[in-house]
């Protein structure tokens, strides 16, 4: 029973680790909020518009 038990601690243990690696992983791809990322598409919009025209492209 003993190993049974210790067994069963240690996949849970695994799983608890796993699960925060996890986690820790959405919270940094979500840090950003929504309005930050939208200025900072919109800024880079601009400088490639900026050096397409450099380039003498135009739309």
């Amino acid at each position: 029973m003993a190993k049974i038990d210790a067994d069963i601690h240690g996949e849970m243990d695994r799983i608890s680790q796993v699960l925060t690696q996890r986690v820790r992983i959405l919270a940094e791809r979500y840090d950003v909020a929504m309005p930050e990322l939208t200025k900072r598409v919109a800024n880079l919009e601009t400088k490639v518009e900026g050096h397409l025209k450099a380039m003498g492209f135009a739309w």
